[in-house]
C-alpha cells in the first residue's frame, strides 16, 4: 500500500492531531501550566486502532524527585 503526502497528511490529521485536539481540548488540565500531564498515544491491536489517554504527573513524585 502507498500513500502520497497529501492522502498521508489527511490519515495524520483524522487519526492524530483530531483526537489529540479534543483531548486536549477536553480535559481538565490547568490552563496555567501548573499541573503537569503527559499524552500517550498507543496502538491496539485487538481493536486495530489508535488509542490516546492523559497520564496526570503525582505532585508528590515530581516534588521528591526536585529534592
Amino acid at each position: 500500500m502507498q500513500f502520497g503526502a497529501r492522502p498521508l497528511k489527511r490519515a495524520i490529521q483524522k487519526y492524530l492531531e483530531d483526537p489529540l485536539a479534543e483531548l486536549i481540548i477536553g480535559s481538565q488540565l490547568s490552563a496555567d501550566g501548573s499541573q503537569k500531564a503527559s499524552i500517550v498515544v498507543d496502538y491496539d491491536t485487538s481493536a486495530d486502532k489508535i488509542t490516546t489517554s492523559i497520564l496526570e504527573e503525582n505532585p508528590s513524585s515530581s516534588a521528591a524527585e526536585e529534592e
